[in-house]
């Protein structure tokens, strides 16, 4: 039986601290993946043998994947505060380092061949740490299947972006229905900030609108909040709360059992 590996989890790639690019590491390819590679890294990571002929290398889907997940950080739109975080990082910020550890560490050690299909509603008050819990969620699942994500802050970007849509003077060339597809689209989003919204008919069916439709097509959405879902019921006359209710496992930071009860039911998040 082979053994999986305990630093990637067979998702052939890491993030090593020690390369150092600007202020942050580098993606790299774990070394599970470099023992088996005879291409030497050279494009497009193909062998020869008198035998077979051309072949692709061990490496090759590992090295494709890489590309993909280096330009999905990019793309990310994470706060520079909380990029390239990882759940080493709890290790380092020693006092919230059992109380995050577990989410963290069940996302890392899934293998990739296996869907991720829940999201997670994060609240708490100001210093709970939601926000660094969800943007650690968030690249821990780049980084483990290689796909794009998007963080939204509700306070500043989302609402924001489609009224500017609307402004015949603005020159940003968006629309509302482009803006809302790209998010609706995005494998992981994070939506920061929930409940800072003005709850208006108008922002509460773009809110109904983006959540629905992520729910419907089964893509992984993290929600932070100040406060309890329950204090949300009335959004979009209930739609919102009751979508996100069964779209996401809801988490209070407030709580200092909650790592054990996440533990003891994380069965049900895959």
């Amino acid at each position: 039986m082979t053994k999986t590996c305990k630093v990637c989890f067979e998702s052939g790639i890491r993030y090593d601290r020690d390369i150092k690019i600007g202020s942050h590491g580098d993606l790299v390819i774990c070394d599970c993946i470099l023992k088996k590679c005879t291409c030497g890294g050279v494009p497009p990571y193909q062998t020869f043998q008198k035998e077979t002929g051309h072949s692709w290398c061990a490496c090759r889907s590992a090295r494709v994947k890489l590309a993909a997940t280096k330009k999905a950080f990019k793309e990310s739109q994470i706060p520079k505060k909380y990029q390239w975080k990882f759940y080493e990082d709890f290790k380092i910020v020693a006092p919230i380092a059992n109380k995050y550890a577990g989410i963290a560490s069940t996302i890392h050690e899934q293998r990739p061949d296996i869907k991720w299909s829940k999201g997670f509603y994060l609240w708490g008050g100001a210093g709970s740490g939601k926000t660094l819990l969800a943007a650690i969620i968030l690249q821990e699942l780049m980084l483990k299947y290689g796909l794009a994500g998007r963080f939204v802050d509700l306070s500043r970007q989302f609402f924001q972006r489609l009224k500017n849509s609307y402004d015949v003077s603005s020159d940003s060339g968006e629309n509302a229905g482009e803006i809302l597809e790209e998010l609706i689209r995005i494998p992981f989003l994070v939506i920061d900030d929930f409940g800072v919204q003005r709850n208006t008919e108008w922002e509460s069916e773009m809110l109904y609108n983006l959540i629905d439709s992520r729910y419907s097509d089964e893509r992984v959405t993290i929600v932070t909040s100040n406060f309890p879902l329950s204090k949300y019921k009335e959004v979009a006359q209930g739609r919102v709360h009751s979508r996100l209710l069964e779209m996401c496992s809801i988490v209070n930071l407030e709580l200092s059992d909650y790592r054990e009860t996440f533990t003891r039911d994380n069965s049900n998040l895959i």
